[in-house]
């Protein structure tokens, strides 16, 4: 459980460093895609907003998913899939960023 929590924590920062990165790179008036869903549902908004809104989704999902993870109510769960839910939504939620940040500088 401390693995996945130190693991998601990374994926976390990796986060913030590809908003700093992207601070750098992106023109001011990049517009940044936040994802509601799907493809469909994208709301650009502008660069300082997508560079602080994608990882503080990632920290608000970090929270909740850790807590559930590590709480009684999933002392029910296979041992494994709380190993591994926190890292898979990290994950997840970096990749979508990652796809947000390469949009935008097209």
């Amino acid at each position: 459980m401390v693995a996945a929590l130190a693991v998601g924590g990374v994926l976390l920062v990796m986060m913030i460093a590809a908003s700093g990165y992207a601070a750098v790179i992106l023109p001011g008036d990049a517009r940044i895609p936040l994802h509601l869903g799907s493809h469909q549902r994208a709301v650009l908004v502008s660069k300082r907003a997508g560079l602080v809104l994608w990882p503080a989704a990632g920290a608000v999902l970090y929270g909740v998913v850790g807590a559930v993870s590590a709480s009684s109510l999933a002392s029910d769960w296979v041992p494994g899939v709380r190993d591994v839910l926190t890292p898979a939504v990290m994950v997840v939620v970096l990749g979508f960023q990652v796809g947000a940040l390469v949009l935008a500088a097209h």
